[in-house]
């Protein structure tokens, strides 16, 4: 009777934690901002940026901001190549692509410096 009494009250707390996780946990997301991004693209000029991370930023839709999913196709066109260029090289060392490829990110990397400075401005009192 004890086993079963001990059983039981585990299998309820253990329950009872995952109805608590279920009810008050959120599903994740990721909502990148334009500055994020931003220095996503300055770390992959540098070579900081990992393979993972870009990935996950050219791979997954911005529904959140139009202006920075406008961004991140253009990334996609310089991943995956578009009608005009072939796809990006990859890069030797740390780096994500070679020369050309980074170069057509800073071109839009200068876009997305223009939507940031264009952003309007506020403040909490």
């Amino acid at each position: 009777m004890a086993e079963f009494l001990i059983a039981f009250l585990v299998s309820l707390l253990l329950i009872g934690g995952l109805v608590l996780a279920l009810t008050y946990g959120r599903a994740p997301t990721w909502r990148p901002d334009r500055r994020k991004v931003l220095d996503l693209m300055q770390k992959l000029q540098t070579g900081e940026v990992r393979q993972d991370e870009w990935e996950m930023f050219i791979g997954f839709p911005i529904l959140h901001d139009p202006e920075l999913e406008a961004i991140r196709r253009l990334c996609v066109g310089i991943h995956e190549g578009d009608d005009k260029h072939p796809p990006a090289s990859d890069g030797l060392g740390q780096y994500v692509y070679d020369r050309a490829g980074r170069q057509r990110v800073a071109e839009v990397q200068k876009e997305l410096e223009q939507l940031i400075a264009n952003e309007p401005y506020f403040r909490d009192f």
